[in-house]
């Protein structure tokens, strides 16, 4: 392939896609369609930013996007051409032209080109129109989007809204002059005296005051219609002759003159000065605007809690009407309302905010689509692409201008900023979900391999031992009895550990409804006795009860579980031929129930984490048969009969479990023989 003026690029040279960015609000847009088109064609992307003169005078705003487009670039994948050059158009000719010296050809640009106003403007060939004419020598294809909306900073007539006076401000500027009018008239009837009569000067001033206010309240062109009017009222009232528009003296010719410039410039300098002020005044807004909205979205957890309190806001701060539309779940290219309920949109409304949403471009009032719309649509922006678009219903009283349209680009760009966020958040939850999902499965798996398989070997080898011992005519009685207690006391250890699981689950899904009822504190220590006498031949289960006679509010059934686990969890932990105590007793405005072990004890950075699922003090307690939910169950089982589950330290060494039942009460024998357990409250 041979390019114009010798340069030649191989076949094997890839070729590139390049953007020119600028300050323009929808440069993202240009990002976007390069982004899309390299995943097309897998061919490198990059941004191109020329830095003039002219990038150190621009308005702050405009610098701040620049910086954030190219950071945005390099975050897409993109590399980022930063240069330096007097000329725009020369620098992005002679950069395409080293590149292609250097083997690295662009073979496709995209350059961006807003909407031209004004006669000179559209004779005179746009930027993107001379780069397509100056790379004509090159094979580099040229493409150029339309963006919507201005981004210069706005010029003298725009910043004193010449174009934007109304009927009442005029109304305003005449009452200004009829009331000067009548002042000097007041204060000429009221000064007989000849020598301190009103001349030509003194009237100039009523009228200059009334020039002065008129600009600035309304701007430019209420101050030169008080200013013209008083020049008239002047010339018609108060210098000779009288109620004629003539004048007899020179001099007060040229005081007429000097009046009219004096209030030209008056009001000139009025309007600057109101400009300056609303133009401050709307920065001011934008940037609370922008402030509000990201603090109250921050706030949110979801995309349907911030969509409703970025309607909410934006609501009250444009005090117009506020939509955001989504595309549904089961089909991305479509658009539909996602907040509020329901919005006023016509078939033209309708047709226009499609469009926003194909074209990624704002369209609707105060655009070149649709402007006949009361709707404005703006296309809510991420790294990633489009996600939605805001519309606004603009109120037939509201003027659009550029800063206008410039708020609502900021707002939108913030509120996809957010969304970004909320989306990148709800995906990393969702990612730290599973991972916790997978930990905990794993760690079920292990214990299950490893806990559940231990009794179940036990089980398999006592009856395979007493098999060959029956058949070879060796097993005694006392062998038997010994491998049928083994095999039973590893049996009911295994069905401990699956009823720790299945009601573990059974817990959190909500399946076990919790009774409330009156029982005898003596009740669940009786039945934990019996069920644990097996497992407790290496230790001594002592229980200290209460000298009078409790009733506790609890579950019966579920109570005994959790001192079963207590227990049983001691015995576990306590060295042989040691004395696992179960003392129970009023304590705190409650009844508890202290389970104590001459154990190790347990570290005091573990008190409240031994109550987790699948927790374990130490390495070592793996060898410790058990699937770490014991202890999880008795917490899930308190809280949900309001009570407490806590672990502790005895001072004489060893852990106490205690749990406590917050409602309970006493009740004495009936009879002196009678158990406590069988007698009633009455």
């Amino acid at each position: 392939m041979q390019l114009s003026g010798g340069h030649k690029v191989t076949r094997q040279s890839r070729g590139r896609i390049l953007v020119c960015v600028g300050a323009h609000p929808k440069t993202t847009v240009l990002m976007r369609a390069a982004l899309n088109r390299a995943r097309e064609t897998g061919e490198p992307w990059g941004v191109l930013y020329v830095e003039t003169p002219d990038h150190f005078t621009s308005d702050p705003d405009s610098r701040e996007r620049v910086l954030r487009y190219l950071t945005l670039a390099r975050e897409l994948g993109g590399e980022v051409y930063h240069i330096e050059g007097h000329d725009v158009l020369g620098s992005m000719v002679n950069f395409i032209h080293d590149e292609a010296d250097n083997g690295r050809p662009v073979q496709y640009v995209i350059i961006g080109q807003t909407a031209r106003r004004g006669l000179i403007s559209r004779l005179r060939p746009s930027l993107a129109e001379r780069l397509t004419r100056e790379l004509r020598q090159y094979t580099t294809i040229v493409h150029i989007m339309p963006l919507s909306g201005r981004y210069e900073t706005p010029n003298w007539s725009e910043r004193l809204e010449l174009a934007n006076t109304r009927v009442r401000e005029i109304g305003f500027a005449v009452t200004s002059v009829v009331c000067a009018f009548i002042l000097a008239e007041v204060m000429e009837l009221l000064i007989s005296d000849t020598e301190w009569r009103l001349n030509v000067h003194n009237v100039s001033a009523f009228f200059l005051i009334a020039t002065i206010i008129s600009a600035l309240r309304y701007g430019l062109v209420p101050g030169l219609v008080s200013a013209l009017l008083g020049f008239s009222a002047i010339n018609y009232f108060f210098v000779p002759p009288f109620q004629n528009f003539g004048i007899n003296h020179s001099g007060d010719g040229i005081s007429l003159v000097i009046f009219l410039l004096s209030a030209a410039v008056v009001s000139l300098l009025g309007a600057i000065s109101r400009a300056n002020s609303t133009a401050l005044r709307r920065k001011n807004r934008q940037s609370q605007a922008l402030y509000e909205i990201h603090r109250l979205a921050s706030e949110a957890a979801t995309r349907p809690q911030a969509l409703e309190i970025m309607h909410r806001e934006l609501s009250k701060i444009l005090e117009m009407n506020v939509a955001f539309f989504m595309p549904p779940a089961m089909n991305p290219d479509a658009i539909e309302l996602a907040y509020p309920e329901s919005a006023d949109l016509s078939e033209n409304d309708q047709a226009v905010l499609e469009r926003c949403w194909e074209y990624v471009r704002t369209t609707g009032l105060g655009t070149s689509f649709r402007n006949t719309s009361s709707w404005r649509f703006e296309p809510l922006l991420t790294p990633n692409g489009e996600i939605g678009v805001m519309g606004v219903r603009i109120p037939g009283h509201i003027r659009l201008d550029a800063s206008f349209g410039r708020l609502l680009t900021a707002l939108a760009d913030r509120i996809g900023a957010i969304l970004h966020r909320l989306e990148l958040t709800r995906l990393m939850s969702e990612s730290q979900v599973r991972e916790e999902r997978e930990k905990l499965r794993a760690m079920l798996l292990s214990s299950v391999s490893h806990d559940l398989k231990t009794p179940l070997a036990s089980i398999i080898g006592s009856l395979s031992v007493y098999k060959r011992m029956r058949k070879s005519g060796r097993l005694t009685d006392d062998t038997a009895d010994e491998l049928a207690d083994t095999a039973l006391s590893e049996a009911q250890r295994l069905d401990s550990f699956i009823s720790n699981i299945l009601d573990m689950t059974r817990i959190e899904s909500g399946e076990i409804e919790f009774d409330s009822e009156w029982v005898n504190v003596g009740k669940p220590v009786a039945a934990i006795e019996k069920r644990l006498r097996q497992r407790l031949k290496q230790q001594q289960l002592v229980i200290e009860r209460p000298a009078d006679d409790y009733e506790v509010k609890m579950d019966l059934m579920m109570t005994e579980q959790v001192l079963q686990n207590l227990v049983d969890n001691a015995s576990k932990y306590a060295p042989p031929d040691t004395t696992i105590t179960l003392t129970l007793q009023e304590q705190d405005d409650g009844f508890a129930y202290h389970v104590r072990d001459e154990g190790p004890g347990i570290p005091d950075d573990k008190l409240e984490a031994v109550f987790d699922k699948y927790e374990r003090l130490k390495q070592s307690d793996s060898k410790t048969a058990g699937t770490g939910l014991g202890l999880a169950i008795c917490k899930a089982v308190m809280d949900k009969q309001r009570g407490k589950v806590f672990a502790a330290n005895h001072p004489e060494g060893g852990a106490i479990f205690t749990v406590w039942f917050p409602i309970y009460r006493v009740c004495k024998p009936l009879i002196p023989d009678q158990k406590k357990e069988d007698v009633p409250c009455p």
